[in-house]
């Protein structure tokens, strides 16, 4: 997959291998990079509660830093 990918595209942590995360996790807010070794870094506003899926009861209002090799674009397959 391509990177760097665009501001406001919706992604998965690769580690989101359930079905439900293919609708995305985060929304990208920044890119950092290239780094040294070709990747990104990635700003992210994901769900609070890494291990489900979006809703009223998880918001994605945790801002974190994801790499571009532990992300994917949603539905992507991984």
């Amino acid at each position: 997959m391509a990177h760097p990918l665009p501001v406001g595209t919706r992604v998965r942590h690769y580690g989101q291998q359930w079905p439900a995360a293919r609708r995305g996790t985060a929304t990208v807010r920044e890119v950092k990079g290239p780094l040294h070794d070709g990747s990104y870094e990635y700003r992210v506003t994901a769900t609070v509660d890494f291990s489900r899926q979006p809703g009223s009861d998880n918001p994605e209002t945790r801002e974190t830093w994801w790499s571009s090799l532990a992300t994917i674009p949603a539905g992507a397959a991984s």
